[in-house]
This record gives structure tokens, C-alpha cells and sequence, in this order.
């Protein structure tokens, strides 16, 4: 845990952990130079268990977070935000989780949305299995940071945060979406966290600098999954094709369409799938593939018609090829 004037909350979060159903813990607490009652705050907690340290100036999220890491003594690692709560099995599910799935590097949960009162307003839904969710990180980050647990040596592995500023509201995306890469990575249906929604939570002050600090995490996930550099005309072509919203024209050229058959088979390529076979992705957009080849949906020449045909056919081979 992190935390910067995170006095208001913090109770609440440093309990949920001590009411773990899962004993065999250490919770590192990193105040990133707090100026409110948050040290006093931890000064409170006696358990032998809760380690403390204090950067002696402001040094943001990602520094703290690799403080963290660098001082973890256990397997593994669970993120917990300084305004969120743990729900009391969530640990214990986890553990048990990676424990019986070595080649998982990251799981997390569903999660619900609570108010500054603690009252549940929303659920964050989960079940996104390994291929789902990295497919999903070449868009957004689809994970609450504070439901993640992952394997200790995987996050050394990678160098942890990127401390780079350019990444100061979207650290945990820019981690995430390395980290998933490094092995399998899942999100559990179950909700084991719960997600305070507030007006002073960084999600909240920060929306518009997490969006465009979004856009060089997700063009990078694909780079990493491709394993080559992806130009502007490739990259435009992939986010239009996954991403243009049901019902908007949207055009494609047949070199676009070209660069599609390159990189959707690369994509698949470039993980680990589900050891399971369930990857649902080839047959999805040989679907879309179809779909924008045969119905009169924006204008696409005749020639970028027939390449999505047989990108269409192709793509619905992957699963037979992969799997």
C-alpha cells in the first residue's frame, strides 16, 4: 500500500487487511511523505505484521510502489489503495488461486464501487480469462489496481513501475499490462475488493491525464505482443477495426486490411494462451471480419471487401492452429 494524505480512509483500508481470513501476511506501507494525521494514523497499528516506511519527500505512486516490491519478503503481492477495502476471503481465494495455477503471473477480481459512506453503488464485473484480458489491456486497463495480486519475482522481473512522469496517473496500467505479459493473467468473477468512488481519488482529479497518458500504454501492449515497432497507419488500422463503436461508418483500404492479417495473427502469437483452449478471440473477429466484408456498413471499396473475406476465414483457422 501507498499512501499520501491518506488520512480519511485509511482505517478502514489497514482493518480490512487485519480481518483477513488468510493469516500469513506482511502489509508494507509506504507513505509517500504525507503532510496530514496519515502518519499517526499508522502510528496507531501495533501488529507486529504492518511495516512502515516513509519517503522524506513526495516522490509519486510508482516510486512507492517499487519501494514496495523492493522490501516484500513474500511470494507474492497484493495491492490495496489507501481508500479501498478488502473483503475478508480475498486473500485467501487468491492465494489459493496462484497456488494451484503456476503458470498465472496475475489474478485479479471483480470488485464493487462504494460511496465516501462505504455503501455499495456499482460492480465492476469480472471473468475475463488470459486471452480476454490482454486483448482488453491493448485498449484500456481493465483492472482495479487495488484487486491485483502477482507473483513477486514476476514484478522483478519486469523492473516493476515505470517512474517515468509521463506515466503518473496511469502507473498501474503501464505495470499491468507488462506484468500480464510476462506470464497468463486472469480476473476472478467473484468481487474481493470494494472500490471507493470519491471526489478526491486520483481517478477523479485525474480523468483527463489518465486518458491521454492511455493511448502510448496501449500502442506499446501491441508493440510487445507483435514483438516489432507498429506504424501509425498499422495502429490506426487495429484500433478502428476493434474499437470503432457498433454503428458508426468506418472505412478500411485494402493495405489496411493487409496490415489486419498481419497483426491479428501476431497478437495471438505473442502470449501464452489459456491452457484450456477457451481463447474466444479468433472466432470474434473473424466474426467482425465477416460482418464489415458483407453488410453495408460505411464505405469500403470492393477490394478491402474481399481481403476482409479471407481475413475473415483465416482468422477462424487461429483457434484450429492454436489451440
Amino acid at each position: 500500500m501507498s499512501v499520501y494524505n491518506g488520512e480519511r480512509f485509511l482505517r478502514a483500508a489497514l482493518d480490512s487487511v487485519l480481518a483477513q481470513t488468510f493469516h500469513d501476511w506482511e502489509l508494507i506501507v509506504v507513505d509517500d511523505a504525507s503532510t496530514d494525521f496519515t502518519p499517526d494514523v499508522l502510528a496507531e497499528y501495533r501488529d507486529p505484521r504492518i511495516r512502515r516506511l516513509r519517503n522524506e519527500k513526495n516522490s509519486k505512486q510508482a516510486v512507492s510502489s517499487n519501494r514496495g516490491i523492493a522490501a516484500a519478503t513474500g511470494r507474492y503481492i497484493a495491492r490495496l489503495d489507501a481508500d479501498d477495502i478488502s473483503l475478508p476471503d480475498r486473500l485467501t481465494k487468491q492465494v489459493a488461486y496462484l497456488e494451484k495455477h503456476p503458470e498465472v503471473t496475475l489474478v485479479a477480481s471483480a470488485a464493487y464501487f462504494i460511496d465516501e459512506a462505504g455503501s455499495r453503488i456499482g460492480l465492476q464485473p469480472g471473468g475475463l480469462n488470459d486471452c480476454g484480458l490482454k486483448f482488453t489491456f491493448a485498449s484500456r486497463n481493465p483492472v482495479i489496481h487495488s484487486t491485483v495480486v502477482f507473483r513477486t519475482e514476476a514484478a522483478r522481473q519486469v523492473n516493476g513501475y515505470d517512474e517515468d512522469p509521463r506515466y503518473w496517473f496511469t502507473e498501474d496500467y503501464e505495470f499491468l499490462s507488462r506484468i500480464a505479459l510476462y506470464g497468463m493473467a486472469c480476473v476472478l468473477p467473484q468481487p474481493l475488493v470494494e472500490y471507493r468512488i470519491h471526489p478526491a481519488s486520483v481517478s477523479a482529479i485525474s480523468h483527463k491525464d489518465q486518458e491521454s497518458q492511455s493511448e502510448p500504454i496501449t500502442r506499446s501492449v501491441l508493440k510487445r505482443a507483435v514483438k516489432r515497432e507498429v506504424d501509425d497507419r498499422e495502429w490506426l488500422a487495429w484500433w478502428r477495426f476493434n474499437w470503432t463503436k457498433p454503428g458508426v461508418p468506418v472505412r478500411f483500404e485494402s493495405d489496411e486490411v493487409k496490415c489486419l492479417s498481419v497483426l491479428i495473427p501476431g497478437f495471438l502469437r505473442g502470449f501464452k494462451h489459456d491452457p484450456n483452449g477457451r481463447c474466444v478471440l479468433p472466432w470474434y473477429w473473424a466474426k467482425h471480419a465477416l460482418a464489415l466484408a458483407i453488410l453495408p456498413r460505411g464505405p469500403i471499396p470492393v477490394g478491402a471487401r474481399a481481403r476482409l473475406l479471407v481475413l475473415a476465414v483465416k482468422t477462424a483457422t487461429l483457434k484450429l492452429i492454436y489451440h
